[in-house]
């Protein structure tokens, strides 16, 4: 492709997320189409598509079992933010607790190292103070995945759960897999 044909490409992409959002403000679009964009969702439904079209059956049983779940055995858990932090006895392997998509890896200000996946059923985890990271960003990623490695005994972790953060009360029942 030409470089004008390139430019030419991403003015009409701009102009049509411009123009989408306007109808969105003035009410003739009636879904939240820019609220869609910024949670994530539109990866959700690209996977899906991108499996659906290579034939992945996605419709297989797995038996969980909690109980041995490193994640669920902490000593501590404290709010922190928007989430809370946990302490472990010594540092473990984080795994990805479903099938999903890393969304994020990075450093960030407030919990330094920080990996954040959006599960398949919508829940974005973001796992904070983490020594090492062992995926990559936009990496899809399935149950029991190593995602990162600690190197402190402590973790930030936070759940949004519809654009909004589960409440700190609400994480312990979180990690033992009782809240649905």
């Amino acid at each position: 492709m030409k470089w004008k044909t390139k430019w030419l490409l991403a003015f009409i992409l701009v102009l049509g997320i411009v123009g989408v959002t306007k109808l969105e403000e003035l009410g003739i679009i009636h879904k939240p189409v820019s609220q869609y964009v910024t949670t994530g969702q539109d990866f959700l439904v690209m996977k899906k598509w991108v499996a659906s079209m290579l034939d992945n059956p996605e419709d297989e049983l797995l038996a969980v079992n909690y109980e041995n779940s490193l994640l669920g055995s902490y000593e501590s858990l404290q709010p922190f933010k928007e989430g809370v932090i946990i302490s472990y006895p010594q540092p473990i392997a984080i795994e990805a607790q479903r099938d999903g998509l890393v969304i994020f890896t990075g450093i960030k200000r407030q919990t330094g190292k920080t990996i954040t996946v959006l599960y398949d059923d919508g829940d974005e985890v973001t796992y904070g103070f983490v020594g090492s990271f062992s995926k990559l960003p936009y990496t899809s990623v399935k149950r029991g995945d190593t995602l990162a490695l600690m190197e402190e005994e402590a973790l930030f972790f936070m759940v949004k759960r519809d654009g909004a953060n589960l409440d700190a009360s609400l994480l312990p029942a979180y990690l033992s897999g009782s809240v649905e």
